[in-house]
């Protein structure tokens, strides 16, 4: 877990202006996730545009199978859903991959990231609406699609 977050946070000391920014990506997502009603696509895009961050490189699809290690060497592979915004967004992102498959690792990523960046789990959860919504979009099995409704719906009530 070490390297991983390590791999992370190098990615996240990338300033990024000429990547297409996290907002836009989000904010077509939202629009896309066709289980939302207009009512959580406004909240979320109201609460997205709120968000203010330095753009910095994020990966967007940063889990274990996008790593490849040989000997010291990392390489970072699947590079299609990376865009320039805030850290704290692919730090959730990685986190909620995370938790749809073991909530002990999910924590355990949390915990460390949050150690090692001086993040806050505070200030990394204020994006989970919005990247549970954006989530959305991409389909998935009703069981995910159910988890990150109740994420939306807990923000917006």
């Amino acid at each position: 877990m070490d390297l991983f977050v390590d791999s992370q946070r190098k990615i996240h000391l990338v300033k990024a202006d000429s990547l297409e920014p996290m907002s836009e990506k989000l904010h077509r997502q939202i629009q896309s996730a066709h289980i939302l009603d207009q009512r959580y696509k406004s909240h979320l895009l109201k609460k997205l545009d709120e968000m203010t961050f330095e753009k910095r490189l994020c990966h967007g699809d940063f889990h274990p199978f996008n790593l490849i290690i040989s000997g010291n060497d990392v390489t970072i592979i699947d590079w299609v859903d990376s865009s320039a915004g805030d850290v704290r967004a692919d730090v959730y992102r990685t986190y909620l991959l995370y938790s749809q498959f073991s909530m002990y690792l999910a924590d355990m990523y949390l915990l460390l990231y949050c150690e090692k960046s001086g993040c806050s789990k505070d200030e990394i959860f204020q994006w989970a609406p919005i990247i549970a919504g954006a989530r959305l979009s991409e389909g998935g099995t009703s069981e995910q699609a159910e988890q990150l409704l109740r994420i939306v719906k807990k923000d917006v009530m």
